[in-house]
């Protein structure tokens, strides 16, 4: 008999997991083409699929043997890198738990082809973008770039069932309109614009709906919705509407967790349950009006606001960090982003002025876009690092 996983022992145990090579979020990718080369666990085979347009190698991973096909890729995005740790974390699971029931009978259900980084000139260079400065996720139609080509060339020779298209979102997002940030959002994109709902993108809600029902014993309320306005130029919406049912996930900000290093598990439990209801043929025990219900992400969040500032006409500093790549890895530089009314705006971090005034750069006087280099409350200097 099939023995259903534990989530809640993975959840608690997922240092266990957790792979210890890549935690900050820069991922240099010869540091990551070093570790699949020679690192990663026998029991997963690699290739090279492609090239980037430097030349740079693209790989895909292999797992399972199954009749149901799933195809996964991260980081065509450059600089959203939480959903390639996650992956290498749900690689460690399987690879450690390859006796255990529910592992042989994902992989005897399914098979598996893993796109780690599909951009690694722009994961080198910590951008959205690659290196011609083309954002892969809008060249679905006209599949200018290799790596866009590489991917479709994948696509039409694996021919997956299913897929899952791995992304990262800014620390903005709130799901909904409640205090709570977006640590995760998913999509079943569109594939037209009226948003019409068939057998396939059908699927992919209820894939989300089982991804979030888990997901809202660990951190309720801080599931989301992302945006389905249809764009054809994207990757989700082009393969939605080629019949394969297709499910975004974008990890997201919860609390303090800058690095991701805890959004990462969400991640990976969210990835392990959605294969799992695919292997079991379980995904019709959920509904299509329960995907409507998760709430819509809402652009509701600064990093930090500052309120009570006597020299603020409205009595508040709003704050937003820029990630910035530096030699030891990524840099949280805050910047000034508002000095609006903030009342019906939500921060992750509040610092009380009470009523006092402040001193940025040791000057009194700020503008929005201002880079933050020291700030002071009277003559005491406020910490805005990101560990505070």
């Amino acid at each position: 008999m099939v023995r259903h996983f534990d989530y809640i022992n993975l959840y608690k145990n997922y240092s266990q997991y957790q792979n210890l090579n890549f935690l900050d979020r820069y991922i240099h990718y010869s540091d990551f083409e070093y570790y699949l080369v020679n690192e990663l666990s026998t029991f997963f085979k690699h290739e090279v699929i492609g090239l980037s347009e430097s030349g740079q190698s693209i790989y895909g991973i292999n797992l399972g043997k199954g009749s149901k096909k799933i195809l996964i890729w991260s980081q065509m995005h450059g600089n959203e890198s939480t959903t390639t740790k996650s992956i290498l974390d749900v690689l460690n699971f399987i690879g450690t738990n390859s006796s255990h029931s529910f592992v042989n009978y994902l992989l005897n259900s399914c098979t598996i082809k893993i796109i780690p980084i599909l951009n690694p000139d722009g994961a080198n260079m910590y951008t959205r973008f690659n290196i011609n400065g083309v954002d892969l996720n809008r060249d679905a139609l006209n599949r200018s770039q290799k790596e866009t080509q590489c991917f479709f060339k994948c696509l039409e020779s694996f021919k997956p069932d299913y897929c899952f298209n791995m992304h990262g979102q800014r620390t903005i997002f709130s799901a909904g309109e409640a205090y709570k940030s977006a640590a995760l959002s998913f999509l079943a994109p569109s594939f037209d614009y009226g948003l019409t709902i068939n057998n396939s993108r059908g699927k992919a809600m209820k894939l989300i709906v089982s991804a979030a029902k888990l997901l809202s014993a660990y951190i309720p309320g801080h599931i989301g919705r992302y945006d389905d306005a249809h764009n054809p130029n994207c990757f989700g919406d082009y393969i939605q509407n080629m019949g394969i049912s297709t499910v975004l996930i974008e990890a997201g900000h919860y609390k303090m967790d800058y690095k991701r290093n805890n959004v990462r598990r969400f991640v990976t439990l969210s990835l392990l349950k959605m294969i799992e209801d695919i292997a079991y043929s379980n995904i019709d025990s959920n509904s299509i009006d329960e995907y409507n219900h998760i709430p819509k992400n809402k652009k509701l969040f600064l990093d930090i606001i500052i309120n009570n500032v006597s020299n603020s006409k409205s009595g508040f500093v709003g704050i937003q960090y820029r990630e910035i790549l530096n030699k030891n890895g990524i840099a949280f530089k805050p910047y000034i982003k508002s000095l609006d009314n903030l009342s019906e705006v939500y921060a992750h971090r509040y610092i009380d002025a009470y009523h006092n005034p402040i001193t940025i750069n040791e000057k009194s006087r700020f503008k929005i876009d201002l880079g933050i280099e020291s700030i002071k409350i009277l003559d005491k200097y406020v910490d805005l690092n990101i560990e505070k």
